[in-house]
């Protein structure tokens, strides 16, 4: 992963259902599941054990006049 200081507070959009981004000492997770978007975090160079936080959002929460984009 590489660090870019020009991407600062853009606008993303998932191409293949999930990416990973760097931010500090932390990786980031953000990937789509059937039901939802699951995001993981854990500790840089530790992306292989167990998450150390993470959150999720079901489609059926969105509000579809709202660009729902599955």
């Amino acid at each position: 992963m590489t660090k870019s200081n020009e991407l600062i507070d853009g606008d993303y959009f998932l191409a293949d259902r999930a990416a990973w981004f760097t931010v500090d000492g932390f990786s980031v997770r953000i990937h789509t599941a059937d039901e939802g978007i699951i995001v993981d975090i854990y500790r840089l160079n530790e992306e292989t054990q167990e998450s150390i936080a993470g959150t999720y959002a079901f489609y059926s929460e969105l509000d579809t006049d709202n660009g729902l984009d599955q």
